[in-house]
C-alpha cells in the first residue's frame, strides 16, 4: 500500500458533490437577498490515502452526475430522487431537547443537510426597504413550497408556531479545519498565523447571512462600524481576541434588535478544530490555545442563557462541551451546559441520521436498481443503535454507491476517515487495539472495560501524535501511555463509525461497552490496517519461512487432494510456536494470508471477507425495517485466471468435517451465482473448505469441489503435534 497515494479520481470527485459536502446554506431571504454559497471543497492535494489494492466489482457502469445532488443544499436535495424525509428532526428538537444541545454522528451521515434544512425552515424571509425590515408572506416563499408535503408540514400547529418565524445564526466552523499554525505570542500577529485567518473566514461568513441588515436604521452609528468591519473587512483588518469572542453575540443582540425576533443558533462542525489537534505539528499548533480561543467564542453562543443552540459535528471533546480538562469535575451553572447525544444512543434521535434499510431500498427504487440492495446492503448497512434493533447505512456512501459503483472501499469512505486513519496506522499492531477490533469484526461483539473517569480532551490526540511520529516518552511510562492512548484511538474509532456500540453499562467504577464492527466496508478498511501493521505476525510470533510457506499453499489451492495437504501443513506450522487462544483470532489469521495473496497477484486474484450468506432473505424486512442478517461468510477468495472460486471457514476446537456440513446447509456455494460481485466471472470450479484448529495444535481441513455443478469430496487433511502429513 502506497502512503499518501490518490483516490480514484472519479471517486474523489463525487465525494465533492454527494452529500457530506459543506455547501453553504441559502439565507431565508430567499431570492429577495443575494444569496452567499461558502463551500467546503474537497481538493486532490488535500486528500492522504494510500490507494486500496482490492476494488469492488461491479457490472454496470457510473450513473449520470446529474441523478444525484450535487450539494447539501436543502433545495437540491428536496428535488432530487435521494430525497429522504428527515423533516421531523425538527419537531424533535425543538419540542423534545435542551436549548444546548449537541448531536454527533460520523461523516456521512447527514449532518449538514440537516443543519441547512433547519437553517431553511426557521430563518425569517425578509428585506430591508427604507431602512425597515419588510417580511414576507411566509405562504408565498420559495421555502415554504420546499417543505409543502414533508412530514413536518402536516404537523399544522408546529409548523405555524416556528415556520420562518426566528433570525438564524448559522455558524460553519469548517474553515478552522485548515489550521496549520496556532501558537501564542505576547504581540500575536493576527496576520501570520492561519488559524486567525481562518476564525476570520467564520466570523465573516456568519455575518455574511445577512449583509442588508447594514441599512437598517436602528442601528447605532457604532455598530454599523462593526458589522461594516465584520461583512467588508475580512482577513484584511486586525482583530483583537474580544472581537473574535464577541463577534457571534454582537450578531445576536443586532438581529434581535432590528428584526425583532428570538434568534436560534445552528453551529455547523462543531468539532473542526479536532483536526488540527489531530494532525497539527505540536511545535506549531498548541492545543490549549486552541481551547482558549474556542471556548470564550462558543461561551458567547449561550451567553444569555435563553438562546436555543444546536451544534453538529462528529467528535466529542471536554473543550467542545466548554470545559478544559483541569475543569471536567467542577461545578458549572446548569443553564449553559451543552448537552451532548451521540445519535445511535437512541432510536429516537438515530432514525434522523444515516439511512434505514427501508430507506436504502426506497431510494434504490427511485434510481431503478431494486436489485442492487442485496450487495448495499452487505457492504453498507450495520451501524448499531445501543438496545435497538434499528441499524444504519451511511447516506454518503450509498449516494456514492449509487453514482459511482466502480469505487475503492475507501473511495466511499469519508477522506477524513481515511487520513485518520493513515496517520494512527502504527496503533493497529497494538495488541489491545487489535484483540478488540477483531473480535468486533469475526465475533460481531466485543467488550471493553473503558475507565470510568476517563477524560477525552485535544490532549488525547496530542498523545497519539507522538506515537505515530516516534516521540513516546520515556521507556518507563511506555506501556501505561499506549493503553491510554488505545482508549482513546479506540473512541476516535466510535466517533468515525467504524465501531458502534450495542450495549454499554455503567456502574459505580465501572464502564463497560460491547462494540462491533458497523458495516463490511469498515471492517476491510481496518482489516487493510492490520495486514500493513504486522498485528498477526506480531501476535502469532511466526518466522519468514512459515510465512512463506502458508502464502505458497494459498497461491496453489487448487481441486486437487495436494493443494490441501499444503494448506494443513502451513498451517500446522504457524501454530506450533502459538496456537490461537480464540477462534476470531484464527479467522483473522487465514483472511491476513488470503489478503496477501490477493494484494500479490491483483487483479487476477480476488478476496471478499465477511459477506453474508445468500440464504438469507435479504428483501424481507422487520418490523423496524431492517433486513435479517444471521450468518456470514469467512472468505471468498476468487482466481480468476485458473477459473476458481474458493470459500473458506475456520473454527476452533470443531471436527472439520461438521464445519463442511455447516456450509453445505447455509448454501455457502450459492454465492458464487447470486452475488453481483461474482455472478459475472467465470468461474468453473468451485470450492468449499472447512478448516477446524484445536488448541492442542492439530489441524483438519475438509474440502468438497463443483466443476459444472458435479460435485466431489477431496482427501480430508488431519496434521497432528509430532505426526506429518505423508
Amino acid at each position: 500500500m502506497t502512503a499518501k497515494s490518490g483516490i480514484n479520481r472519479v471517486a474523489l470527485f463525487l465525494t465533492v458533490i454527494m452529500i457530506n459536502q459543506n455547501y453553504g446554506v441559502t439565507r431565508a431571504t430567499v431570492a429577495e437577498e443575494n444569496q452567499t454559497h461558502h463551500s467546503k471543497e474537497i481538493h486532490p492535494s488535500a486528500v492522504s490515502n494510500p490507494e486500496s489494492s482490492n476494488k469492488i466489482r461491479f457490472s454496470t457502469e457510473r450513473h449520470p452526475q446529474d441523478l444525484v445532488p450535487p450539494s447539501t443544499d436543502f433545495s437540491e436535495v428536496r428535488n432530487s430522487k435521494a430525497f429522504v424525509d428527515k423533516t421531523f428532526f425538527l419537531y424533535e428538537w425543538l419540542t423534545h431537547r435542551p436549548k444546548h444541545w449537541y448531536v454527533t454522528a460520523p461523516p456521512g451521515f447527514g449532518k449538514t443537510t440537516l443543519a441547512k434544512m433547519a437553517v431553511q425552515f426557521l430563518n425569517a424571509s425578509f428585506e430591508i426597504v427604507n431602512g425597515t425590515a419588510k417580511f414576507h408572506d411566509k405562504h408565498k416563499t420559495a421555502t415554504y413550497e420546499l417543505f409543502k408535503g414533508t412530514n413536518i408540514f402536516e404537523i399544522k400547529e408546529f409548523f405555524d408556531e416556528h415556520f420562518q418565524n426566528y433570525a438564524v445564526v448559522y455558524v460553519d466552523l469548517a474553515p478552522l479545519s485548515s489550521t496549520t499554525q496556532a501558537v501564542f505570542r505576547r504581540d500575536d500577529d493576527f496576520t501570520v498565523q492561519d488559524f486567525h485567518g481562518n476564525f476570520k473566514t467564520v466570523i465573516k461568513g456568519m455575518m455574511n447571512f445577512y449583509p442588508s441588515l447594514l441599512h437598517h436604521k436602528e442601528m447605532a452609528d457604532s455598530e454599523r462600524r462593526s458589522f461594516k468591519g465584520y461583512l467588508m473587512d475580512g482577513k484584511d483588518t486586525p482583530m483583537t481576541p474580544g472581537k473574535f469572542w464577541q463577534s457571534a453575540y454582537f450578531l445576536m443582540q443586532l438581529l434581535k434588535k432590528c428584526l425583532k425576533l428570538n434568534v436560534i443558533v445552528i453551529v455547523d462542525s462543531y468539532d473542526a478544530l479536532c483536526k488540527p489537534a489531530m494532525f497539527g505539528d505540536v511545535d506549531l499548533v498548541q492545543r490549549p490555545y486552541l481551547a482558549s480561543y474556542f471556548i470564550n467564542f462558543s461561551k458567547m453562543f449561550n451567553k444569555d442563557g435563553i438562546t436555543t443552540v444546536l451544534y453538529l459535528g462528529s467528535f466529542k471533546t471536554v473543550e467542545l462541551m466548554l470545559q478544559k480538562p483541569s475543569e471536567v469535575l467542577r461545578p458549572r451553572q446548569t443553564s449553559r451546559i451543552i448537552k451532548h447525544t451521540a445519535f445511535s444512543s437512541e432510536e429516537r434521535v438515530a432514525k434522523f441520521f444515516g439511512l434505514s434499510s427501508q430507506e436504502v431500498s426506497d431510494v434504490l427504487g427511485k434510481y431503478s436498481m431494486q436489485d442492487h440492495f442485496k450487495l448495499v446492503n452487505d457492504l453498507l448497512n450495520g451501524h448499531a443503535v445501543l438496545e435497538s434493533p434499528l441499524t444504519l447505512f451511511n447516506t454518503r456512501s450509498v449516494l456514492l454507491y449509487i453514482a459511482n459503483r466502480n469505487a475503492t472501499l475507501k473511495a466511499i469512505t469519508s477522506p477524513l476517515t481515511n487520513e485518520i486513519l493513515w496517520t494512527f496506522k502504527k496503533m493497529f499492531a497494538n495488541l489491545f487495539v487489535g484483540n478488540v477490533i477483531i473480535e468486533s469484526i469475526y465475533k460481531n461483539k466485543t467488550e471493553v472495560l473503558m475507565r470510568p473517569n476517563e477524560v477525552f480532551s485535544f490532549t488525547s490526540f496530542t498523545q497519539l501524535q507522538l506515537i505515530a511520529d516516534n516521540r513516546e516518552g520515556d521507556a518507563g511510562v511506555k506501556e501505561s501511555f499506549k493503553l491510554d492512548n488505545a482508549f482513546s484511538f479506540i473512541r476516535i474509532l466510535q466517533f468515525l463509525g467504524l465501531i458502534s456500540a450495542i450495549s454499554e453499562t455503567r456502574l459505580p467504577g465501572r464502564h463497560s461497552v460491547n462494540l462491533r464492527v458497523s458495516s463490511h466496508i469498515d471492517a476491510e478498511l481496518m482489516n487493510e490496517y492490520f495486514y500493513d501493521g504486522g498485528y498477526t505476525q506480531k501476535f502469532f510470533r511466526y518466522n519468514n519461512v512459515y510465512k512463506m510457506a502458508m502464502i505458497r499453499a494459498i497461491e496453489g489451492l487448487a481441486p486437487t487432494d495436494g493443494s490441501i495437504q499444503s494448506l494443513g501443513r502451513a498451517i500446522h506450522d504457524i501454530f506450533k510456536v502459538k496456537v490461537p487462544e480464540a477462534e476470531y483470532q484464527l479467522k483473522s489469521l487465514m483472511y491476513v494470508f488470503s489478503r496477501e495473496v490477493a494484494a500479490a497477484h491483483s487483479p487476477n486474484f480476488i478476496i471478499e471477507g465477511r459477506i453474508t450468506a445468500p440464504t438469507i432473505e435479504h428483501s424481507k424486512l422487520n418490523e423496524s425495517g431492517e433486513s435479517r442478517i444471521i450468518e456470514k461468510i469467512d472468505i471468498v477468495l476468487i482466481m480468476k485466471n485458473k477459473g476458481i472460486g474458493i470459500i473458506i471457514t475456520s473454527k476452533l476446537n470443531t471436527n472439520a468435517l461438521s464445519v463442511l456440513k455447516d456450509m453445505h446447509d447455509r448454501s455457502f456455494v450459492e454465492v458464487f451465482n447470486s452475488d453481483l460481485r461474482f455472478s459475472n466471472l467465470k468461474i468453473e470450479n468451485k470450492m468449499l473448505v472447512g478448516v477446524s484448529v484445536s488448541q492442542d495444535k492439530s489441524v483438519e481441513i475438509a474440502a468438497d469441489v463443483w466443476h459444472k455443478n458435479i460435485k466431489s469430496s477431496l482427501k480430508r487433511v488431519e496434521v497432528h503435534p509430532g505426526r506429518q502429513i505423508p
